[in-house]
C-alpha cells in the first residue's frame, strides 16, 4: 500500500466545519479533494476527542536514523521512561534493527576541486535559457574535508529486509 500524505490541520478543521453546517460527507470530500472515508475518519476522531487531532506516527523519524543509543535514551527519558543504554539497544534489536558503522563519504581530492571549479567558471555566464537545457541525473552526496559521517553509527533497516552474506 502506498503511503498517504498527511492532511493539514486547516483542511481537517474545514472538513469539521462543513460537516457541522450540515453538508454531506460526499459533498465535503468533493469540496476538499479527499475521499469520503478520510472525511468519515476525521469526523469520528473529532467526535471522540472534541477537537481535530494530529495522527500519531510510529517508528524512527528520518532524522533519528543516525541517533546514537545515548541520544535515544535521552529522548525516552524526556518522555518519562527511565532506561539504560542496554535497554535501548535491546528494544531496537527486538524491533529488527541492527547497528552498522556508517560508510564514510569520499572527500574531494584537489583534482576534483580543480575540475569542479573549472566546470563552474566555464558556465558562470550562462543564462536561464542555457540552464533549462541541462538535465541533472546524478544526485550523489559528497563531503568536502574529512567526511561528515565519520564515526557515526546508523540504524540499518530491519534485518528481514537486509541481504545476507553469501
Amino acid at each position: 500500500m502506498a503511503p498517504t500524505r498527511e492532511m493539514s490541520l486547516e483542511t481537517k478543521e474545514r472538513i469539521v466545519k462543513l460537516l457541522e453546517e450540515g453538508n454531506s460527507s460526499r459533498m465535503v470530500a468533493k469540496d476538499v479533494g479527499c475521499s469520503q472515508s478520510a472525511v468519515s475518519k476525521i469526523w469520528t476522531k473529532y467526535k471522540q476527542h472534541g477537537m481535530v487531532v494530529k495522527a500519531k506516527r510510529t517508528g524512527r523519524t528520518e532524522k533519528d536514523i543516525k541517533a546514537t543509543t545515548k541520544q535515544m535514551k535521552h529522548k525516552w527519558e524526556e518522555a518519562g521512561a527511565n532506561v539504560c543504554d542496554r535497554t535501548v539497544r535491546n528494544r531496537l534489536k527486538e524491533m529488527g534493527f541492527q547497528y552498522r558503522k556508517a560508510k564514510r563519504k569520499p572527500s574531494l581530492t584537489p583534482k576534483h576541486k580543480r575540475t569542479r571549479l573549472q566546470w563552474a567558471k566555464e558556465r558562470q555566464s550562462w543564462t536561464v535559457d542555457d540552464w533549462m537545457k541541462v538535465i541533472f541525473s546524478d544526485e550523489s552526496r559528497i563531503c568536502i574535508g574529512q567526511g561528515d559521517d565519520a564515526g557515526t553509527f546508523v540504524g540499518a533497516v530491519p534485518v528481514r529486509f537486509m541481504k545476507r552474506p553469501a
